[in-house]
């Protein structure tokens, strides 16, 4: 293991672990100012998609506005018209909840970080499961975020870790392009030889 991967794993980048205990805050759509997204899959119910639940969930920052998108599953009436995994859901492509503009810079910090664990782990408010009264945006919307104030401190340190955890990974992956640069060059390969390998390192 080079040097750079073994740094990128000394860093704690689970932001749990630097809030530690902390008093609840605002329920997400408190934070800065609430902009519903278009309507899609995540605004509908059980009623609409048989066990229609929350898949993977994405918080993107931009300055201090933030974009929380979620892909869904659910189980499709017709399974052979969707590609389906083991348990018979299929899962959509990410989808815009709702995005929060005019955060702090704390604010927009905390969400872009909190937002994802939340959905993992299913905690801070969040459920997973739509029912016929309750959609997805429904349920991302409930989660409680820490006060703000109350994790300041730990916030900016968890900021700063990921910030230099990325900054690694980047490293890395342009270490590893020159390297794979360098062998292809050595061993003359050609551009459908290099794309051969590339798609068996791929799987």
């Amino acid at each position: 293991m080079n040097t750079l991967s073994s740094s990128v794993l000394d860093l704690n980048t689970d932001i749990l672990d630097y809030l530690g205990n902390y008093d609840d805050g605002p329920d997400l759509p408190d934070v800065g100012l609430f902009q519903p997204s278009e309507s899609n899959v995540l605004d509908a119910t059980t009623a609409e998609y048989e066990k229609l639940r929350v898949g993977d969930v994405r918080a993107e920052r931009d300055g201090t506005s933030v974009t929380v998108s979620a892909t869904a599953r659910y189980k499709p009436e017709d399974e052979d018209a969707h590609e389906t995994d083991t348990y018979g859901y299929t899962e959509t492509e990410y989808h815009e909840a709702f995005t929060l503009v005019d955060c702090s810079e704390a604010e927009a910090a905390l969400v872009a970080a909190f937002v994802p664990v939340a959905v993992d782990d299913e905690i801070a408010g969040f459920r997973e499961n739509a029912t016929k009264t309750n959609s997805l945006v429904d349920r991302l919307k409930a989660i409680t975020l820490p006060d703000p104030d109350d994790v300041a401190d730990d916030l900016d340190r968890y900021v700063k870790t990921k910030e230099r955890a990325d900054e690694l990974d980047a490293k890395i992956e342009e270490t590893d392009r020159l390297i794979d640069e360098i062998v292809y060059d050595l061993y003359d390969l050609t551009e459908a030889e290099i794309e051969i390998v590339e798609e068996a390192v791929a799987e």
